[in-house]
């Protein structure tokens, strides 16, 4: 499945190979005997994204290296389990000043707690857009204030806490089949019900994109500044996420759901784990890419999201580097 987001999904069992300069996808039936080869023209990929067993092997994975071609890949269940990024002269050079300005920013209090509370409140104010626009009643106004007070991260985590719960309450006058899709509590390793699984699934997808973007911009991923950079070796797309969630992942379950285009039969348990099937993974991905090559009029420029998030990336860059300040995108200014 391949579209001009220029991203190609592997949704079944194969061998990915370098042939002559190009790639090819052997797909494998349950014995993995080859029932069919698909080429996959390497000038319009710039990323794929595994969700099944995939063979490959180090010949195919440096010729990617050197095309400089992202890797994500995802387990049996639909849960991210890590990506391949090429360190080559053709990917984006970092700049060691860029390091540099953004570790001191994480380890200045006081910025690191500047730039935390604007991705918060990015991620409020764009959640409440979703239901005003919806003509559910939420009020941001307590969420924002709690937030301005906040002295620390671990304050900012308690807002974002309490606005998640009872936006995601809101959810229930939002979505209309209540029977099958009724938002009680969060849950996600492993999520305990359908809507919990489409928000997994969804919001991993949302990830994958932004940390792409960050990918092909000076900043290193690995330094966050909402979500602590512990043990956990990426950080800074889990920031920039928060904001572009709503925006993008929310409103694609909104639109999925209501349209009926994902059902109750386009999940199936498999050894007590909620999962989607191979057909409803398509239909979310399609409804993706259309939502990631919209575009929307910023000033003068038309941009898709995907060039939204970068732009995103670089004037949270200018902030950590130039000290300008920073106001998160905020999809009613656009509307």
């Amino acid at each position: 499945m391949q579209k001009t987001d220029r991203s190609h999904f592997l949704l079944s069992a194969g061998r990915l190979r370098r042939k002559d300069n190009n790639l090819y996808f052997d797909r494998f039936d349950e014995d993995e005997e080859v029932t069919g080869t698909k080429i996959l023209p390497i000038k319009a990929i710039d990323e794929i994204y595994v969700l099944a067993k995939v063979e490959i092997d180090s010949y195919t994975l440096s010729f990617l290296a050197d095309q400089n071609i992202l890797l994500h890949f995802f387990s049996p269940y639909g849960s991210f389990r890590g990506n391949f990024f090429p360190n080559t002269p053709n990917s984006v050079n970092k700049s060691g000043f860029v390091l540099l300005q953004q570790v001191r920013a994480f380890d200045d209090e006081k910025q690191r707690l500047y730039i935390a509370k604007a991705l918060t409140e990015g991620q409020i104010r764009n959640g409440a857009y979703n239901c005003i626009r919806r003509s559910v009643e939420f009020d941001e106004a307590p969420y924002l204030d709690a937030l301005k007070c906040a002295q620390n991260i671990g304050e900012v985590m308690a807002v974002e806490g309490s606005f998640k719960k009872n936006y995601y309450q809101a959810w229930n006058k939002i979505i209309k089949n209540q029977r099958s899709f009724k938002f009680t509590v969060r849950s996600k390793r492993p999520p305990a019900d359908k809507i919990n699984a489409m928000i997994s699934y969804v919001n991993t997808r949302v990830y994958n994109v932004v940390l792409s973007e960050i990918y092909k911009t000076e900043l290193d991923p690995r330094i966050g500044f909402l979500h602590e950079p512990n043990y956990r070796s990426l950080s800074l797309h889990l920031d920039i996420a928060e904001i572009f969630k709503p925006v993008i992942g929310d409103n694609l379950i909104f639109t999925l759901l209501n349209r009926e285009q994902v059902t109750p039969k386009s999940f199936k348990t498999d050894a007590g784990r909620i999962r989607f099937t191979n057909e409803a993974i398509q239909t979310i991905e399609l409804e993706m890419i259309k939502k990631l090559t919209n575009q929307i009029k910023i000033g003068t420029q038309y941009l898709t999201y995907r060039q939204v998030i970068r732009r995103e990336v670089n004037r949270l860059k200018r902030c950590i580097c130039e000290y300008d300040s920073y106001h998160p995108f905020y999809l009613g200014e656009y509307k």
